[in-house]
């Protein structure tokens, strides 16, 4: 069972697969946001708190790639 919701892994594909550099968590968070996304965007904040979780996003990303991988 994967950590990261699969709704969140499609949705990173998405922003992927769109052109969106996934590097760089304002480029998601804005193709999410224009795609009317929101409570997606929420999964990488920090618990009760403004602050953004950077290693829960980037630990997403490279799960989203990994499960890719093995559908190749």
């Amino acid at each position: 069972m994967p950590a990261t919701p699969e709704a969140i892994l499609e949705k990173l594909a998405a922003a992927e697969k769109a052109g969106a550099d996934m590097k760089s968590p304002k480029a998601v968070v804005d193709f999410m946001l224009s795609q009317g996304e929101k409570e997606s965007i929420l999964y990488f904040y920090k618990p009760k708190s403004v602050e953004f979780d950077f290693e829960k996003y980037h630990a997403a990303v490279d799960e989203m790639r990994q499960a890719k991988q093995k559908e190749l």
